[in-house]
């Protein structure tokens, strides 16, 4: 190995992780599968739609939705992650925000079922006791990925999740393979008195429609060290020394 091949090896290796953070790369990851599971274990097979919430009286009390992105063309690791979601509205679709609560809170967690038994649900192949075990961690607190507070200016939007710790760790354990991420309300009252008609988010989100984008993954990649090359001559750089 030349010198300055050995120069440029040991300053690749000497970057510090700030330095490999600050030039992380975003891909985004469109989702394969979307779609929900209703309270009492039921669900709609083939039906892209993840609206979450409950609308009186067209469907079952709540519906909680989820997400799988393909990781298997991936395989560097991440350093941060969030979720776009766009939220219908503006001047050609209706609002995909229904409720009289001014504010709607949406929350994303992982699952204790793994993504396959959600192709399962979407397939139409699980059975009504196992989508009720699945609905009951949808969205949950102890995993929790990250919360968001949606209203209705937010219509004709992307709803930008930023994903924490806990789900940065499990992309990367995913990568090669698929990602799961699940989503409810946290505060909805369909049985309390004075019951409001409906306490829904993400409404109309039919897919495929010509306007509307799929769910998204946008994954912040650590660069591979040939992208670091451009950097070279200023880590290389002869340093003035100063008395």
């Amino acid at each position: 190995m030349t010198p300055l091949a050995t120069r440029s090896a040991l300053a690749i290796a000497m970057l510090s992780p700030w330095t490999l953070l600050a030039n992380a790369t975003p891909i985004e990851v469109s989702s394969s599968f979307s779609g929900g599971i209703y309270d009492g274990g039921l669900t709609t097979p083939g039906f892209f739609n993840y609206y979450v919430g409950y609308s009186f009286p067209s469907s079952p009390p709540e519906r909680r939705n989820f997400f799988i992105f393909d990781l298997s063309d991936i395989d560097t690791p991440v350093t941060g992650a969030r979720i776009k979601l766009f939220l219908p509205g503006g001047p050609t679709l209706p609002s995909g925000y229904i409720s009289s609560d001014p504010v709607e809170f949406y929350r994303v967690s992982g699952s204790a079922f793994p993504w396959t038994a959600y192709v399962e649900a979407f397939g139409g192949t699980a059975t009504g006791p196992m989508l009720s075990a699945m609905f009951s961690t949808m969205g949950g607190s102890a995993s929790a990925y990250g919360v968001v507070g949606i209203s209705i200016d937010d219509s004709g939007t992307d709803i930008i999740i930023e994903l924490g710790g806990s789900a940065i760790a499990d992309i990367n354990a995913a990568l090669g393979s698929a990602f799961l991420v699940t989503g409810r309300l946290t505060d909805i009252h369909p049985g309390a008195p004075g019951m409001p008609p409906s306490e829904l988010v993400f409404a109309y989100t039919d897919i495929p429609h010509p306007l509307m984008p799929l769910p998204r993954l946008e994954l912040d990649i650590i660069p591979a060290p040939h992208s670091i090359l451009p950097l070279l001559p200023l880590i290389l750089a002869p340093r003035r020394r100063t008395r």
